[in-house]
């Protein structure tokens, strides 16, 4: 039997997560998705009393910046994250009657047993942030995301309306609320 690390989990700590789509699909391609990805973002961190300082959502996956409470540690809310868009992800497949859609989700299925669908991969990469440095860089590396040449998104990053990017590069509210990060780093 193999174990998976976790890092312990310290809720004086922010935490970088990121989470793939199931065999790294371009499923969140589509504005209407997005906003699923989105709003799943914000439910979790309303239903679980985590703070979320950045994000990103890229055709395939998410990046956040989040700070959690003592008793609900990253991987509760990244399980309420993910199970809440992975649903409502399938419903809008099902409402569209979208079979391609549904055939390729179901298709990633590894337990049947467990789930008729498979939007995300199993687990998700947490990675503690401790210095003002790596933070610094993660917040940078988040947002400067969808510019970069393999993925070319857009332009400047202030202009891809699915992060905190434009919150943190020109003051201009992003679809989420986030908290100041730069707070912290006085």
């Amino acid at each position: 039997m193999t174990t998976r690390w976790r890092p312990d989990f310290d809720p004086n700590h922010l935490y970088f997560v990121t989470t793939t789509a199931a065999n790294r699909v371009h499923i969140f391609r589509r504005d209407i998705v997005k906003r699923i990805i989105v709003d799943a973002l914000y439910f979790a961190s309303l239903v679980n009393r985590a703070v979320v300082y950045a994000f990103v959502v890229m055709p395939n996956h998410v990046h956040a910046i989040i700070q959690c409470v003592q008793d609900l540690p990253p991987k509760v809310w990244a399980c309420a994250f993910k199970t809440s868009a992975a649903q409502l992800i399938v419903r809008l497949y099902q409402v569209e009657q979208n079979q391609v859609a549904l055939d390729l989700l179901a298709s990633m299925v590894t337990r049947p047993d467990k789930q008729a669908y498979k939007v995300w991969e199993d687990g998700y990469l947490p990675k503690s942030i401790v210095t003002p440095a790596f933070l610094e860089q993660k917040l940078t590396y988040t947002h400067n995301n969808p510019v970069q040449p393999h993925w070319r998104l857009v332009g400047v990053p202030e202009d891809y309306a699915w992060s905190s990017a434009r919150y943190y590069l020109v003051g201009e509210p992003c679809m989420i609320p986030v908290q100041d990060v730069r707070e912290l780093m006085v």
